[in-house]
């Protein structure tokens, strides 16, 4: 009787030591990457904290949010410069597309708060599923509104001395930077070198870290979606087919980051998820495959708006294209109308349809040999037809 009560004792005991060795583990990784102790640091460090204790239910996902500082001032700073500069556009006498603007303050800068500043950024240092989301969102869906906004454009506008500076700047690297299928493998690359290193466990334990990958994720994003899209001058330089072909192939290669992630034999950023202390939620290797799949689905599903506006754009090239043509043509047959009415003119006027049809093609079709036989009195008199 009085073994069983010991080995009772000493297992009671060992769990009070696990617990307390990892709350001294967590408290430990919070620190170990906010010594500094930055406003930042601090921050995000009870964002952290409370997002550890109050569990992930529906409800939270409408209620969890919280302020993602630096990501707030860079929306309203480029808020700021996007409105001065088409103001500045429409003071000298242009004109400014309302729909670019509601693109690029509405789904570029209010997708990027809305992914960053929801659930997703707040239980981002706590479980894994809600930050291989939010990478997905930064590298897909937030650069479509970034892109149909046309910012580029716009500062070309307002500054005509980076138009022409860019014109200038224009060689083979800018060729190959343009190219959709560079920035297609460079995003897919980007991702893959995230997951299957330390870098995520790193970015996590280091909050300036987090807020460079969140930029690096959109510089990426936006340098494939830019010259696929083609809406900015200079962009668009590949053609249509091509273009819709790479987006099919870009397709295909966005499932490679979600099946690293699935297909991994170990937890990814284990250390840092293991003495966070969390008791409720899925286990580590649970939010990571969630993540992994979660990370396949959206790559596939986000992508379809950026296909769908390459189809609409293509269209709309074509029609352009064949107004264009049209056009010319009109101007062909209006020219040559305008020809052989001359030519009936200069055969006589009451000569009669049908006698025309009776001289040689050279006489009656304008062209140089008409005018040279008229020139040189070389037309033939129709003859009377046998009785």
């Amino acid at each position: 009787m009085g073994a069983a009560q010991d080995v009772a004792r000493l297992s009671t005991q060992a769990v009070v030591i696990r617990r307390a060795a990892r709350k001294l583990g967590a408290v430990h990784c919070c620190r170990s990457s906010e010594r500094a102790g930055t406003p930042l640091a601090s921050y995000l460090k009870t964002v952290t904290t409370t997002a550890t204790q109050a569990p992930l239910t529906p409800a939270r996902w409408l209620t969890g949010w919280s302020w993602d500082l630096p990501v707030l001032l860079v929306v309203v700073a480029a808020a700021v410069l996007y409105v001065a500069a088409s103001r500045r556009v429409r003071g000298r006498g242009g004109s400014w597309p309302v729909a670019a603007t509601a693109w690029f303050l509405a789904g570029g800068l209010g997708s990027l708060a809305v992914v960053t500043c929801s659930f997703l950024g707040t239980y981002s240092r706590v479980l894994f599923w809600p930050l291989a989301v939010q990478d997905v969102l930064l590298l897909t869906l937030v650069p479509v509104g970034l892109t149909l906004g046309r910012p580029l454009a716009l500062c070309r506008a307002a500054r005509p001395r980076l138009d022409t500076a860019r014109r200038r700047g224009s060689g083979r690297l800018a060729g190959v930077l343009s190219f959709p299928l560079t920035g297609s493998v460079l995003a897919v690359g980007l991702l893959l070198v995230i997951y299957t290193s330390g870098w995520d466990e790193t970015r996590l334990e280091h909050p300036w870290l987090l807020e460079t990958t969140r930029l690096l994720l959109l510089v990426a994003g936006c340098g494939f979606l830019w010259p696929l899209l083609g809406v900015d001058e200079g962009t668009g330089r590949t053609s249509y087919p091509v273009r819709a072909l790479i987006a099919f192939l870009d397709g295909l290669l966005d499932a490679l980051p979600g099946l690293a992630v699935l297909g991994t034999g170990h937890v990814i950023a284990a250390g840092y998820y293991t003495h966070l202390n969390r008791v409720w939620g899925p286990t580590p290797a649970k939010a990571q495959q969630l993540g992994g799949t979660a990370m396949i689905a959206l790559s596939e599903l986000v992508g379809l708006p950026a296909l769908l506006v390459l189809l609409v754009a293509w269209v709309r090239s074509d029609a352009g294209q064949a107004r264009n043509v049209d056009a010319a043509l009109d101007a062909v047959h209006a020219a040559e109308s305008a020809a052989a009415s001359a030519t009936r003119r200069q055969s006589g006027p009451d000569e009669d349809p049908e006698v025309l049809m009776q001289r040689p093609w050279w006489e009656v079709n304008a062209g140089p040999l008409s005018d040279r036989a008229h020139r040189y009195g070389w037309t033939q008199q129709p003859q009377d037809p046998p009785a």
